[in-house]
């Protein structure tokens, strides 16, 4: 009888044991996490992505729409610790350019994509962030109270060569040498100037060209004699921002309010890129910018908000 109970007791020992392993089997199989919205399962869990993984965006090109987007990055990533957005400029054409390859996830540019660009990398979006004017810029002792689109064309054509061939301009105790600062050939600042204010001619190679907002600013700032051009968000007291005389009677000065009202003459849309239609972080990112906390940083960083 003793033989008979310590059998039966063996079998269900052994069939507890059997049904344990099959449940812990099934689990490990597929694990299940509750969460508010209901069960979760490693499988779906993959798909959301792992937390605190990051999600990196990389950004390349203009360096006029670059103050906008690395602060607008900053903002972003205060309040997202998963994302890494990595900025970098050299100029438009190299933005553009980098974006179609597929080296980076957002292009930037200040000017338009070419036709012979769409062709090359017919993927391409293009969406407007914000609108910016172009300031022609002269050192603060120049006496100069305005200049035409014609005058800041003959400059850099090499045409006008010294400050004494425009009424009003001058330095006092110089030469009046005009020094040309441009930007270099990867621009998009230059290839809008080059285009608008040149008419597709080619500058003169006396021209010094920089490259970046900063440095012609600097440039002009330090060199008595010095005529440039930059974003108007990068005018600083260290330069004098010149009016445009655009007909016999109207005069009007590089400001943000005649940008935005359609009155300053030069003036163009700033753009970021895509390789198809903006989505995933890079998406999001792109709507964050056109968002009001993005469009105020457009107006804190000196342009003209498109929203």
């Amino acid at each position: 009888m003793r033989e008979k109970r310590s059998s039966i007791l063996f079998c269900a020992v052994s069939f507890i044991a059997v049904v344990m392993l099959a449940l812990a089997a099934g689990c490990i199989a597929n694990p299940t996490t509750e969460t508010a919205a209901g069960p979760v399962t490693a499988a779906d869990a993959g798909a959301q992505g792992t937390p605190g993984q990051k999600q990196t965006i990389t950004i390349s090109g203009s360096t006029t729409v670059l103050p906008i987007v690395q602060k607008a990055a900053d903002e972003y990533m205060a309040t997202r610790p998963s994302a890494d957005i990595q900025i970098s400029g050299g100029g438009s054409g190299a933005g553009i350019k980098a974006i179609g390859a597929k080296t980076v996830d957002i292009g930037m540019s200040s000017r338009e994509v070419k036709e012979s660009e769409m062709a090359q990398y017919p993927g391409l979006v293009v969406t407007t962030v914000a609108q910016d004017g172009i300031a022609v810029i002269v050192n603060p002792k120049n006496d100069i109270p305005h200049i035409t689109v014609d005058q800041i064309a003959d400059i850099y054509l090499g045409k006008i060569t010294t400050w004494n061939e425009i009424n009003g301009a001058g330095l006092a105790g110089t030469s009046n040498q005009i020094v040309v600062i441009g930007r270099d050939s990867a621009s998009g600042t230059r290839s809008y100037f080059d285009e608008v204010i040149l008419e597709g001619k080619t500058a003169s190679s006396g021209m010094l060209e920089k490259n970046s907002n900063g440095a012609v600013l600097q440039t002009v700032a330090q060199t008595p004699g010095s005529i440039g051009y930059v974003s108007i968000g990068f005018v600083s007291n260290s330069v004098k921002a010149v009016p445009i005389w655009y007909d016999a009677s109207t005069i009007v000065a590089p400001t943000l309010a005649n940008v935005k009202a359609h009155t300053y003459p030069i003036s163009r849309d700033l753009y970021v890129i895509t390789n198809g239609e903006p989505s995933g972080p890079a998406g999001d990112f792109i709507s964050y910018i056109l968002g009001p906390e993005g469009q105020k940083i457009v107006a804190d960083e000196g342009y003209v908000t498109v929203r």
